[in-house]
């Protein structure tokens, strides 16, 4: 695990594709927070038993889009049925990873939860957001984490979200919010190398009380792995039993040129892309 904060963004100095790149806070996005202390928590959530967390989020340093990005996405979209609509960030133009250092600077053990979601261009994942749909539904998911983890007194643990359990987040993300594919079932099953998926009539409220809500009906044309939208900020939350701090950063591979800023988030505004999408909340949770 490398030294988190400390690390230079001069790995990518030309940004070539497949430089790796890692990204911490900068002073482009001021509102972004890479270290974390659990004496902050709060709690968060509608469910009686929300915990109290701490959250950070990481924007991706993406460029503005090229005339050559605009026309190779424009190119693709005449590939395409007319109701696909392709992104401007989309999963086959960079790899994300997440490096984190976790450390209990208290006398005893404790143990430590952390999760990560994510927003795409469009939506952003957030459980707190989701209302259970009854006493007992189990809270609405992670797009991944929130492992129990033991740390002795003192202790440290360095995790990584691994490049493949990002790319699972992106797409179960654009299943989610694009598809209407159920929440559960989406970071339940494995879709990291799905060639597709076909969007959904969004979840209705039973008609009658215990009632089964109405069959979702294909709706419109299937989604292709070109067009699946990738992840343009990180979100890490922290919930820990004892007085803890977790620093992170991200690792970004990029696959194509002038997608990725050189400088990471240390880049002139102007030349970032940041956005921060709404929530996206299901019509209603089962």
């Amino acid at each position: 695990m490398k030294t988190i904060i400390s690390i230079s963004l001069g790995i990518a100095a030309v940004g070539c594709a497949n430089d790796p790149q890692y990204i911490d806070c900068g002073t482009a996005d001021t509102m972004d927070a890479c270290k974390l202390d659990s004496a902050n928590a709060m709690v968060v959530g509608t469910a009686m038993m929300s915990p109290a967390l701490v959250v950070g989020s990481l924007h991706i340093p993406v460029r503005p889009e090229t005339a050559d990005l605009t026309k190779q996405r424009e190119d693709l979209q005449k590939t395409l049925a007319a109701d696909v609509e392709v992104p401007l960030y989309r999963i086959d133009q960079y790899d994300i990873s997440v490096e984190y250092t976790v450390l209990n600077l208290d006398d005893k053990p404790g143990t430590v939860k952390v999760a990560l979601n994510a927003a795409n261009e469009k939506f952003a994942w957030n459980p707190a957001m989701i209302v259970p749909g009854g006493d007992e539904s189990p809270p609405a998911p992670n797009l991944a984490g929130n492992t129990p983890i033991d740390l002795q007194a003192k202790g440290q643990y360095d995790g990584i979200f691994r490049e493949d359990q990002l790319l699972e987040a992106a797409i179960d993300l654009d299943q989610i919010s694009r598809a209407n594919i159920n929440m559960y079932a989406a970071t339940l099953t494995v879709n990291k190398n799905d060639a597709s998926f076909q969007p959904l009539s969004a979840v209705q409220k039973p008609a009658t009380t215990g009632g089964d809500p109405p069959a979702q009906t294909p709706m419109g044309s299937a989604v292709p792995r070109s067009a699946f939208r990738n992840i343009i900020r990180v979100d890490i939350s922290m919930e820990a039993d004892t007085h803890m701090t977790i620093a992170f950063n991200v690792r970004v591979r990029p696959h194509v040129n002038d997608v990725i800023h050189d400088m990471g988030m240390n880049a002139p505004a102007a030349e970032l892309t940041i956005l921060d999408p709404a929530a996206f909340v299901p019509a209603y949770t089962p």
